[in-house]
């Protein structure tokens, strides 16, 4: 593959993108592993002979990649999410969004009136799919091409199988937290690893041709939303919820 798909020198130890903490080699994948399921195998397409390399903060847990840290919106579009991204990620066009439609519509009720903000939606599939209902939400993602949604203006925002494809945490949290009011909340989606620490890079959800390039522990996510004001609850491995703390 072309550039920027090059194999670099990986230091030993490194600053984790969350906590600051020092981080060592977790393991090294091939870039075109992928998370099917968990009962799938990891490795079904080729192998493209391009070494990833994860580190895990020896502090917060979090395991993240140096890869990705240099790609521009037109190397993901390249390299991940591509023409042939839905082959490797076959429920986020229509299955995933139709489950989080659902899913909002029974824990969210109070905020159903409320103007809402999908982040990270990429063509908008949930949010029309809430407008279906009569739900004031609209979608926004930082690669697709759209009008850029007001800051401080939405009470409740959600965001799906997100976190884990950032590269800069502090970045994307820092986003949502713009486009949110103070009391506002968010509910979003990334899969956490303490409950299959044991398996370390045999766990299916570190797949960087998904895109799954930081992947969160419960404490990881307790700094990074404690560094921007906000106050977050784990609902399970799965679902989170936060509240931007007002002053």
């Amino acid at each position: 593959m072309s550039s920027p798909l090059i194999v670099k020198s990986v230091v030993e130890i490194g600053c984790c993108k969350v906590c600051q903490g020092e981080a060592t080699l977790y393991g090294v994948t091939d870039f075109n592993t992928i998370c099917h399921s968990e009962n799938a195998s990891r490795y079904t397409y080729p192998l493209t002979g391009v070494a990833i390399y994860y580190h895990q903060c020896q502090t917060c847990g979090l395991v993240y990649t140096h890869a990705c840290d240099d790609w521009t919106p037109a190397d993901y579009a390249q390299h991940m999410y591509n023409e042939a991204y839905g082959q490797f990620d076959p429920n986020y066009e229509i299955n995933r969004p139709m489950r989080n439609r659902d899913l909002i519509l029974t824990l969210f009720k109070k905020y159903h009136g409320k103007k809402m903000l999908d982040y990270g939606g990429g063509t908008g599939t949930l949010a029309r799919l809430m407008q279906e209902v009569g739900i004031d939400m609209v979608a926004w993602d930082p690669f697709v091409p759209g009008d850029y949604p007001e800051l401080n203006s939405y009470e409740f925002m959600t965001s799906f199988e997100v976190f884990e494809h950032t590269p800069d945490p502090h970045k994307t949290l820092a986003e949502v937290s713009g486009f949110l009011k103070k009391g506002g909340v968010f509910f979003f989606s990334t899969a956490t690893t303490d409950e299959v620490s044991h398996l370390g890079m045999t766990d299916w959800y570190i797949a960087p041709r998904t895109g799954h390039i930081t992947i969160h522990s419960e404490a990881s996510l307790n700094a990074l939303f404690s560094a921007h004001g906000f106050q977050i609850t784990h609902l399970n491995r799965w679902s989170h919820v936060a509240m931007k703390m007002v002053g």
